[in-house]
């Protein structure tokens, strides 16, 4: 095998792994609510 193929072997597969373990990676939703107030000045840039 040339070190192409190897790479894109390894690649397709680790970007298969990530795609499996981001689909099945149950994140907890936020609990704390976050209120900020945002001036006007900051908003016009």
């Amino acid at each position: 095998m040339t070190r192409l193929a190897i790479f894109l072997f390894l690649f397709v597969g680790l970007s298969l792994g990530g795609v499996v373990l981001l689909s099945s990676w149950h994140i907890p939703a936020p609990t704390v609510a976050i209120n900020k107030v945002i001036p006007d000045a900051e908003l016009s840039k």
